[in-house]
């Protein structure tokens, strides 16, 4: 009678060293290992680089009602090369854009050359809280 307990005894230890078991690898599993590979900016295929460092911008207003934009004027303070583009993008508060204008030179435009550049719409200048200027190198 005794050799029964100690067997029902041995079976509940068993049962729960092998829950005990069943949860440790449960646990181990559960972690995922993420590698990340990070590369410093300009040590990829190709750096990123700027053709000019600074501009200058100014709104072309609609002649009859001056609240509106109708486009940007660019000029930079170095040569643009033929083939560039050029970029303006107009944003809301929200960051929401409103405008994207481009043009592309096909020849090279000397520094401080004042650049009109039109809009596909009109934009309410009221709207407008922010202005990036993009130029992509050919």
């Amino acid at each position: 009678m005794k050799e029964m307990k100690l067997l029902g005894r041995d079976k509940r230890v068993l049962a729960m060293l092998s829950a005990f078991a069943f949860l440790l690898v449960n646990a181990a599993l559960a972690v995922p290992v993420i590698n990340l590979n990070v590369q410093n900016i300009g040590e990829g295929s190709a750096p990123v680089t700027s053709p000019v460092d600074n501009g200058n911008i100014k709104f072309l207003l609609n002649s009859t009602n001056p609240d509106y934009i109708t486009g940007v004027e660019v000029s930079f303070d170095k040569d643009v090369s033929a083939g560039s583009t050029i970029y303006v993008k107009l944003y809301d508060s929200s960051s929401n854009l409103l405008a994207v204008g481009s043009y592309t030179p096909s020849v090279d435009l000397p520094m401080n050359t004042a650049l009109p550049i039109n809009l596909p719409a009109q934009v309410q200048i009221s709207q407008v809280e922010n202005v990036a200027v993009v130029v992509q190198g050919p």
